[in-house]
């Protein structure tokens, strides 16, 4: 039978790995969503105006930038759960180990962290990613209501 440090850091590890994946699942979520715009945004330069049915295109486009910042704040939100309950499963093997000087080396390591990025410490990564989405979904929004407008 395993004992619970080794029940815990086989937690700790799974923790990791699920965050890892919340990442891998919104950078692919990303990358669709952005060829999906690059080809939108140029196929409608390629038109040489913006007509009616143009509309066929900027309407999805707004959509398409919606689901992606939604599902971007979701990842985000999904990976602070796994990263957050990961540090707590860290946390308590430091405190069952006390001679590995966890709590000390990440301490050090954040001071040092801190002292070396205090301009973008407090900016979220998530929020980049959603506020990208976002401005897609302006883009297709804005030119949807361009055409309509100028009908």
């Amino acid at each position: 039978m395993a004992n619970e440090s080794d029940v815990l850091l086989e937690l700790w590890k799974g923790q990791r790995e699920e965050a890892r994946q919340m990442e891998n699942q919104r950078a692919a979520l990303t990358n669709i969503v952005i060829i999906v715009a690059a080809a939108a945004f140029g196929f409608l330069t390629q038109q040489g105006g913006l007509r009616a049915s143009s509309l066929g295109v900027t309407v999805p486009l707004c959509a398409l930038g919606t689901f992606g910042a939604l599902a971007s704040a979701k990842y985000g939100e999904r990976w602070a759960v796994h990263s957050g309950l990961a540090g707590r499963l860290r946390h308590e093997l430091g405190v069952r180990h006390p001679g590995l000087g966890l709590p000390d080396l990440i301490a050090g390591n954040q001071a040092v962290h801190r002292a070396k990025f205090p301009q973008v410490l407090k900016l979220k990564i998530w929020m980049l990613w959603v506020v990208l989405h976002a401005a897609i979904a302006l883009g297709g929004l804005l030119l949807s209501v361009w055409i309509v407008v100028t009908l």
